[in-house]
């Protein structure tokens, strides 16, 4: 069992189970209390060069140094999109190890449904259902039409986007600059002293990535849906959970992985032993 382990990783129980003869129950208590290993998740992100690693401390010192108390983090909205499957593969996926062997794995799924979030210490404006594919045409007329409009009550809120070509075009840079005078975040932001660019291959940093999709998808996924219409009422009612103290919680945590990415030069913060 030990052998097959290390030759194969990742490999699950059922299928060891069955190449070895084994009972699986057998094979799982033996795993456990003689070997030692356990099954870990892997971290689905990008590799980070030295490069990304150097931006990303950069910005994390500009972001600190920015929004210096918990009021003015507060006011940050990050924002993102998000592919909603049907049924979610990884999570069957598991290493056994000894220890956490820090695995990080890139996949790739088919899309069914793109949405769009943005969310701070004391809102959410969510979700956004985007009719196919997304392009700087359909996110202009998502921030001119419908995120926008919502934050009229809200006064000066700052907007953090990522540097996804949609977010890139320069129609969308001057409705930015235009609703967001020096108080937006992301590639080509004109902020001033020190622009806000927000760096690449840094979804751990966003509130997004980081907490509010793995909470939408644990409530969503637990069943399978017949239809895109389906699975997008499945997405609104779980949304419709989210309460003040888990707005709190969520912006709490990522300013804790800002800061633990800057006091680790830039290195990704699901490789850090991150809990909360």
């Amino acid at each position: 069992v030990e052998e097959s382990i290390n030759c194969s990783p990742l490999k699950s129980t059922r299928k060891r189970s069955a190449e070895l003869g084994i009972p699986r129950s057998t094979m799982r208590e033996h795993m456990k209390n003689d070997l030692g290993v356990r099954p870990w998740r892997p971290s689905f992100v990008n590799e980070l060069s030295d490069n990304d690693r150097d931006n990303r401390k950069e910005c994390c010192s500009e972001l600190l140094n920015t929004f210096a108390t918990i009021p003015s983090r507060g006011k940050v909205f990050f924002s993102d999109e998000c592919a909603i499957y049907r049924s979610d593969r990884k999570r069957n996926v598991f290493f056994w190890s000894k220890e956490n062997p820090h695995y990080i794995k890139e996949i790739k799924q088919t899309t069914h449904v793109m949405m769009w979030a943005a969310l701070n210490a004391h809102h959410v404006i969510a979700p956004y259902f985007f009719n196919g594919s997304v392009n700087h045409k359909s996110y202009l007329e998502m921030l001119q039409n419908w995120f926008v409009p919502e934050l009229d009550a809200l006064g000066d809120v700052w907007l953090q986007q990522d540097g996804a070509p949609p977010h890139y075009a320069l129609s969308v840079k001057e409705f930015l600059n235009d609703s967001f005078p020096d108080r937006w975040i992301g590639r080509g932001s004109p902020v001033s002293p020190a622009p806000l660019k927000w760096p690449a291959r840094s979804p751990d940093l966003t509130t997004c990535d980081n907490s509010l999709w793995g909470y939408i998808k644990e409530i969503i996924q637990s069943r399978r849906y017949q239809n895109n219409e389906e699975l997008k009422d499945a997405v609104r009612a779980a949304f419709a959970t989210i309460t003040p103290t888990m707005l709190r919680k969520m912006s709490h945590k990522t300013w804790r992985r800002i800061i633990l990415c800057y006091e680790n030069d830039g290195d990704h913060t699901d490789t850090l032993g991150f809990k909360h």
